[in-house]
């Protein structure tokens, strides 16, 4: 059996069904891990959610932030974006189910089999893959409850704590855990993180995965969120979001055979930075 990893779709179907072709992946032998981020900005989420549902056991999905969004949107808890193109799956009448299963979706996953853990965006510093773990859990357990609608719809507001709350105020702490590993790209060595951006707004935010003191260093983690940084191999980390959606390639890695080996699939892009 293998594993590969896709990084962030985000509604190109057409460029998944390639690239899916192009490495011969058979759901009835192979298994496909998904960094999040299916849907929005390219012009096929509901085929996409319609094809990795279709998958059933063979596909690992975590949530990103635009899936999420999705789900706060379709329950109508926040508005839509200048830059949404959701509006066929709204409208589908397998619409929401096709939602009620992404909300069901996890945050983390991890495989001793291949030796990686997945996650959209990140890992605070402070937590190795088994904290990293705990914390996912709380927090997919409350997006699953009766209030986990509203929970992520409030990851979109500008208020997300910059550094862990107090664990008593449990609503804080499960928006910060949540945001850290779907929206995290920059934070400070002692858990502080700069939300937004793609160049650190102060000295001491670095890459997440730059910080020497990491607990999870030497846990291989693969993720995605991160265009501007596309294609990022260290020691221990892959990020595979290399920008699909805004012209640049939808990129597998093949996970349980040594040193990951790696496919791209071009895009012409469906959107322009700056645009």
């Amino acid at each position: 059996m293998a594993v590969y990893a896709i990084g962030d779709i985000q509604g190109c179907g057409e460029e998944l069904d390639a690239l899916l072709a192009r490495i011969g992946f058979a759901p009835e032998r192979d298994c496909l891990w998904l960094a999040g981020d299916l849907v929005n900005r390219g012009p096929r989420s509901l085929q996409v959610l319609r094809r990795v549902r279709e998958l059933g056991n063979a596909a690992r999905v975590v949530l990103g932030n635009h899936d999420l969004h999705l789900i706060a949107l379709a329950h109508g808890r926040v508005a839509p974006r200048a830059k949404d193109t959701v509006s066929e799956l709204l409208e589908a009448a397998d619409g929401p189910e096709l939602v009620e299963w992404l909300r069901n979706r996890p945050l983390l996953h991890r495989d001793p089999a291949p030796g990686w853990t997945m996650v959209h965006a990140a890992l605070h510093p402070d937590w190795d893959v088994a904290e990293a773990e705990r914390r996912a859990r709380a927090v997919e357990t409350a997006l699953r409850g009766p209030e986990g609608v509203e929970l992520a719809a409030s990851l979109s507001a500008g208020d997300l704590p910059t550094a862990e709350p107090d664990p008593a105020d449990e609503w804080a702490w499960l928006r910060f855990n949540a945001a850290v590993l779907t929206r995290t790209r920059f934070c400070s060595a002692d858990g502080e993180f700069a939300w937004g951006g793609s160049t650190p707004s102060a000295e001491r935010f670095r890459a997440w995965y730059a910080h020497p003191g990491r607990r999870s260093r030497g846990q291989p983690i693969v993720y995605g969120h991160w265009a501007a940084d596309g294609l990022t191999r260290t020691e221990d980390t892959l990020g595979l979001d290399s920008g699909c959606v805004w012209g640049g390639a939808l990129t597998a890695a093949r996970l349980d055979d040594g040193e990951p080996r790696l496919w791209q699939q071009d895009c012409a892009g469906y959107l322009t930075p700056g645009g």
